[in-house]
């Protein structure tokens, strides 16, 4: 586990600066629609308020090998998320603790999740979730019972959730599995009130209007992401934080 504290950083906005998330060489590759938005319903009311209001903000994000960084090169995009969200509030302390367990499916980051609420208190929990279950024949019942209890979870703890669907992957193309687990996740954040990052649709967008820019994101595995793609997910994750805490 990695915890990253970034105490008072600034960094040049350029061509991000009205979404508040720092330019990098990867833009112009997850430069697509739905790369900027998130499920329309939810709301982070917890850290929207830390944040307008200077005060220090600790994020907890949890899931599986995207969130440890695989394919990353040592900088997964969760390791990218706190400058991200600090550039749009330069004058906050922002604090990321990673974890992530190669292999692990939903259930086990809600396993985990209790434990590490009560020692990290997060002001925010971002859930990486759905690429495993969907690949490893979980159903679909029991995902969808995860899902609200880890969040009931995270609510109990007094935290926000943000929740991040799969990534749409060169194994998902074979089947369908994948595309109704992120469904699933949206229903459930809906049901919530919890926002929805929605990698699954950027990623079979992306897919579909420039192959070669959506083959530069895809690691050799043909499931993992490569550094770019880690960049552009921590785009995603960051620029939905950023505008859901500025409503």
């Amino acid at each position: 586990m990695l915890r990253l504290r970034l105490p008072h950083l600034g960094i040049a906005l350029a061509a991000f600066a009205a979404a508040g998330i720092a330019p990098s060489p990867a833009s112009a590759l997850c430069n697509v629609p739905s790369l900027a938005t998130a499920t329309a319903s939810g709301s982070l009311p917890r850290t929207s308020a830390r944040l307008k209001a200077r005060q220090p903000v600790r994020i907890l994000a949890i899931g599986s090998s995207t969130t440890a960084g695989v394919g990353s090169g040592g900088s997964g995009f969760a390791h990218r998320l706190g400058p991200m969200v600090k550039a749009r509030w330069p004058d906050t302390t922002v604090e990321v603790v990673v974890s992530g367990v190669s292999g692990e499916t939903a259930s086990g980051a809600a396993g985990r999740l209790r434990a590490e609420l009560a020692q990290h208190q997060p002001v925010l929990v971002v859930w990486q979730l759905g690429t495993n279950d969907a690949n490893f024949g979980v159903s679909a019942e029991s995902f969808r019972a995860t899902i609200a209890g880890g969040l009931a979870a995270i609510r109990a703890a007094n935290a926000d959730a943000l929740l991040v669907d799969p990534q749409f992957s060169r194994w998902a193309e074979g089947g369908t599995r994948t595309g109704e687990f992120a469904a699933i996740i949206a229903q459930e954040g809906a049901r919530a009130g919890v926002p929805v990052v929605r990698r699954y649709q950027a990623m079979f967008h992306l897919a579909q209007s420039n192959r070669p820019a959506f083959d530069g994101l895809i690691s050799f595995d043909g499931l993992h992401l490569t550094a770019t793609g880690h960049d552009c997910m921590a785009q995603q994750v960051a620029g939905t934080i950023v505008r859901t805490a500025r409503r």
